[in-house]
C-alpha cells in the first residue's frame, strides 16, 4: 500500500507493509516506529535537542494558558476555510511542531466547533526530546523526527500546512501543499512581547506588518490577535526563552526582567491564511 512518504535515504515513495505497519522503498530501505510512538527519519549532522531549561520555559508557559486566545483564533479559521465546508477529512502538517501543543491544544477546540471533521495530524521536528514530549501527551497525531530542510513526504500531500512562530522560509511547505490547500501562518506582530523587549533594546520602534510573501503563494486572509496579559517575571524570563532574541539578554537584564511584574504585557500575532497559485 503506497504512502505520502518519501524514504529519507533514497527519497523514493514509501509502501506500507500490511502486517508489521512498517515503511519501505524499492531499495529495501525499511522504518518502523519506535517504541515511544513516533518516527526517527532522519537528523541534521549535529541532531537537534531543545535543552531541559527551554523544553521548561516552553511547557510552563503553554501550560499557564496565556496562548489558548491563539489557538482558539486558529481553530477559528481553520473551521471558516473553504475547504473544510466542502470535506469531511482534512490532512494537516504542523512544521517545527515542537511538543505538540498546538495540534492537541487546536484539535480539541476544532472538535466542538465542527464535530463533523475528521481532522488527520501530522507534526514534524528536528528535537528529538520535543517528539518524544509530543507523543507522550498525545498520540494520535503521527510525530515524525527529521531534517525540515528537506521534508519526507510526497508533493501535494496535505490540505493543510501550520506554521506556528516560525519563519517561512523555502519552498518544501508549498511543495506538500495541496494545490487547493491552505498554508496557515502565524508571525510575531510588530508589538509582540513589547514591555519584555523593552528591557532588551532601549531604542525599540514599531515595525509595520510585513507581507512580503513568497512568489508561490496567494494570500487569502490575514488578521491580527493583539491582547495583554499579567504575568510574573518567571513567565516573563519564559516567554524570552522562546524567542529568537534571547540570546541578546545578558545576566542583567534577565535578573531585571525576572524580577519585574508585567500586568499589561502585549501578546500580538499576525495570522496569514494562503494558498499556492
Amino acid at each position: 500500500m503506497n504512502s505520502i512518504y518519501l524514504c529519507p535515504v533514497c527519497q523514493s515513495p514509501f509502501m506500507v507493509h500490511e502486517e508489521s505497519k512498517g515503511l519501505h522503498c524499492e531499495n529495501k530501505h525499511h522504518f518502523d516506529i519506535n517504541e515511544q510512538g513516533y518516527w526517527v527519519f532522519s537528523q541534521p549532522k549535529k541532531p537537534k535537542a531543545d535543552s531541559r531549561a527551554v523544553m521548561r520555559a516552553k511547557r510552563y508557559v503553554l501550560e499557564s494558558g496565556i496562548y489558548i486566545p491563539l489557538a482558539q483564533a486558529i481553530a477559528k479559521v481553520i473551521a471558516e476555510l473553504p475547504q473544510v465546508t466542502s470535506a469531511d477529512v482534512l490532512s494537516q502538517l504542523d512544521f517545527d511542531c515542537g511538543d505538540g501543543y498546538f495540534l492537541r491544544t487546536v484539535k480539541g477546540i476544532l472538535a466542538e466547533l465542527k464535530p463533523e471533521l475528521a481532522l488527520t495530524q501530522t507534526g514534524i521536528c528536528e528535537a528529538e526530546n520535543a517528539i518524544f514530549a509530543a507523543a507522550k501527551a498525545e498520540p494520535s497525531p503521527t510525530y515524525i523526527v527529521s531534517t525540515l530542510k528537506h521534508l519526507p513526504f510526497a508533493d501535494e500531500s496535505f490540505d493543510l500546512v501550520t506554521l506556528i512562530d516560525k519563519q517561512l522560509k523555502g519552498k518544501e511547505l508549498t511543495r506538500v501543499l495541496k494545490q487547493d490547500g491552505v498554508l496557515l501562518q502565524v508571525a510575531a506582530g510588530p508589538r509582540h512581547l513589547w514591555q519584555i523587549r523593552e528591557f532588551i533594546y532601549p531604542d525599540l520602534s514599531e515595525k509595520p506588518v510585513s507581507e512580503n510573501l513568497p512568489k508561490e503563494l496567494e494570500l487569502l486572509h490575514s488578521e491580527r490577535l493583539s491582547l495583554t496579559v499579567s504575568v510574573s517575571g518567571e513567565q516573563a524570563i519564559a516567554l524570552l526563552e522562546m524567542t529568537p532574541y534571547a540570546w541578546r539578554a545578558n545576566d542583567k537584564v534577565r535578573h531585571d526582567i525576572q524580577h519585574a511584574k508585567f500586568d499589561a504585557l502585549e501578546i500580538d500575532f499576525v495570522i496569514n491564511v494562503m494558498t499556492r497559485k
